[in-house]
């Protein structure tokens, strides 16, 4: 088959009897191109996969490999000035060179290529060598005339575009709430909402247990009220502290952690926080006249979300 294309472009060269599915060019008198000093042939337009297109053939190569014995092959997306801002075009090109001979087609497939307005042309700089071309048992230049043509299939745009926002903070909160009426309070008590790192945030406690402590302890939470509205990616971290304070010996049960809160972990605390038996012990002072001191500290300290991109 002689030298067609080059190893390190990565193409696929086949033969095949079906013609080019996008454009076919007629040459007629091909060495009069060099001869008459013509660097390069731009064909006029041609539509394939929606957008326009330009192939454009240097009789005797192309920039570096100008003069390198071969014939340029090339392919120009046209009618970029219609596009939107930041187009990209993503194809596969195909060339082709008819064999008068055998009545068959050479097939040069190259790999995939990103047309963009920084690079909108792309092709084989050697395509085919001028001995193979012009070897005349080869069939691609009888009576001086040859025959070129081009397939791109377009590869269309399916993927999603996503952004990773991922925001350090040091926004805190410290405040204390006095809950009175203790021995009255229904299965659940809930605080005021509050606003830590642009989140707003309550306090969730149940005086006499949640699920499988339910009866045996107090249990707290720290609720964020937004996560039931966060899509699948959003999420914020937070560093909490919840204390039960001793109001006559002057300690307290502090408990901490630091976690995501997201759309499956809307709220995160102690289930187990304090038993009962040790809540109601009058030596302890959590509890004096009926009412219990919970202070709450808080700090937002990463926000994490993907947004899609148009």
């Amino acid at each position: 088959m002689g030298s067609i294309a080059s190893e390190e472009e990565e193409v696929k060269v086949e033969v095949r009897v079906a013609s080019p599915a996008h454009y076919l060019l007629q040459i007629e008198s091909f060495s009069l191109l060099s001869e008459s000093g013509v660097e390069k042939f731009e064909s006029n337009e041609f539509e394939a996969g929606g957008y326009k297109w330009k192939m454009i053939i240097y009789p005797d190569g192309k920039g570096s490999d100008k003069g390198s014995e071969h014939v340029s092959v090339y392919l120009a997306l046209s009618g970029t000035s219609s596009l939107p801002t930041g187009w990209e075009v993503n194809a596969i090109y195909t060339f082709f060179l008819f064999n008068q001979l055998c009545d068959n087609y050479l097939s040069v497939r190259g790999k995939m290529r990103r047309f963009q307005p920084i690079k909108s042309l792309w092709g084989l700089p050697k395509f085919v060598s001028h001995k193979t071309f012009k070897e005349a048992s080869n069939g691609y230049l009888v009576d001086d005339k040859c025959v070129f043509g081009a397939e791109i299939f377009v590869i269309q745009r399916q993927a999603i575009s996503e952004c990773l926002s991922m925001v350090k903070s040091n926004d805190s909160f410290k405040r204390e709430w006095k809950i009175c009426n203790f021995s009255n309070l229904g299965k659940d008590w809930f605080s005021e909402e509050f606003t830590v790192g642009d989140y707003k945030w309550k306090l969730l406690l149940y005086p006499k247990g949640d699920g499988n402590s339910k009866g045996s302890d107090i249990s707290i939470f720290l609720q964020s009220v937004d996560a039931k509205d966060f899509d699948h990616h959003q999420k914020v971290k937070a560093k909490c502290s919840i204390c039960l304070k001793d109001q006559i010996n002057g300690e307290s049960k502090k408990l901490s952690y630091c976690i995501w809160f997201s759309t499956t972990v809307q709220s995160w605390g102690y289930p187990e926080f304090l038993p009962l038996t040790e809540l109601h012990d009058q030596k302890k002072g959590y509890l004096v006249n009926d009412c219990i001191l919970v202070e709450v500290e808080l700090e937002v300290v990463f926000k994490h979300t993907v947004k899609s991109l148009s």
